[in-house]
């Protein structure tokens, strides 16, 4: 063979050699980037069916509240409603008693006459007292759908679904309105300890950390049979701000302590716990870049503590 011909020969050869490993290396870029396309599709469904279980099961706690919250607002809703009917009645005394002068049945010229009919209504109706009961009802009408509002509101806060931005948000604010969700849950069985320290904002979802609070207060409830106490701590060091929640309740036995964090693990009975709590907020609050750690000794109570970063980017 001439040198020009093996020349040829191997620069064809090096040509579909070259060719082919194009080939291959496009072949592996298409499939790695539909690989990459069907990844980021899981990881969209993994987040959205994540979201869709952390409300779920915050539409579950909040369920476990619902007779609580119901008493809550039936009791303004109930004097409310009876402060309006006797407010009808009262009105109903005094258009009587300003038909008498506008519309009278029997047209009287006679001033006297038509005083004295006045003055024995005004006493039979009891007029003075009237006027001095409107004022007081009205402002308890007030106050108990005031209480009603406030209620709903609260509770309208909670359940809302959020989104997935990180805001700036005070951790003090949320441990509060989920007391005042809570409330009805807590109130007849724990005394309550507020310890809440100045602390500095933090990046977070205020609607996913308002889960784990309600998640530890309602398990704290029912930890507690009689004579509970529940002692709410905030604080903060240089990098973190520290939230303490601790009762005085069964505890939890050394061997279940490693499993409570694990997905429907639950110590309750069956139909009174999802089993999810606890895992889900484990989950909200490593999304958040922070940590949640428990301590318990059986018969004593148990400690949740809650590390959450100062300033963290998401």
């Amino acid at each position: 063979m001439s040198e020009d011909n093996a020349y040829k020969v191997a620069y064809e050869r090096e040509k579909k050699a070259r060719m082919l490993a194009e080939k291959l290396l496009n072949d592996k870029t298409r499939e790695l980037y539909e690989n990459v396309l069907n990844l980021q599709t899981t990881v969209a469904e993994l987040n959205d069916t994540q979201a869709q279980l952390v409300q779920a099961e915050k539409m579950a706690s909040l369920g476990q509240l619902s007779a609580g919250m119901a008493h809550e607002i039936n009791n303004p809703i109930g004097f409310s409603y009876s402060n309006l009917s006797c407010l009808q009645e009262y009105l109903s005394d005094f258009f009587q008693l300003d038909n008498l002068i506008t519309k009278p049945e029997e047209p009287n010229n006679d001033a006297e006459v038509l005083l004295k009919s006045y003055l024995q209504l005004h006493q039979k109706i009891n007029a003075n007292y009237i006027k001095e009961d409107i004022p007081i009802l009205l402002s308890d009408t007030l106050e108990g759908l005031n209480r009603v509002k406030k209620i709903v509101a609260n509770l309208k806060k909670i359940s809302y679904k959020g989104d997935n931005e990180f805001i700036c948000c005070d951790i003090n604010e949320c441990i509060n309105d989920c007391l005042k969700v809570a409330k009805s849950e807590l109130k007849y069985s724990m005394e309550i300890e507020l310890i809440l320290n100045d602390c500095p904002e933090i990046y977070g979802q205020p609607s996913d950390l308002n889960q784990v609070f309600i998640n530890l207060f309602i398990n704290a409830s029912h930890a507690c049979k009689e004579n509970g106490k529940l002692t709410i701590k905030s604080f903060h060091d240089e990098n973190n701000v520290i939230v303490s929640i601790k009762d005085n309740g069964a505890g939890i036995a050394p061997e279940n302590l490693q499993k409570i964090f694990d997905p429907f693990y639950t110590s309750k009975a069956v139909g009174e716990g999802t089993g999810l709590g606890l895992s889900i907020s484990h989950g909200i609050i490593e999304k958040h870049g922070g940590s949640i750690q428990v301590e318990s000794v059986e018969n004593q109570g148990t400690c949740f503590t809650i590390s959450l970063p100062i300033e963290q980017e998401f």
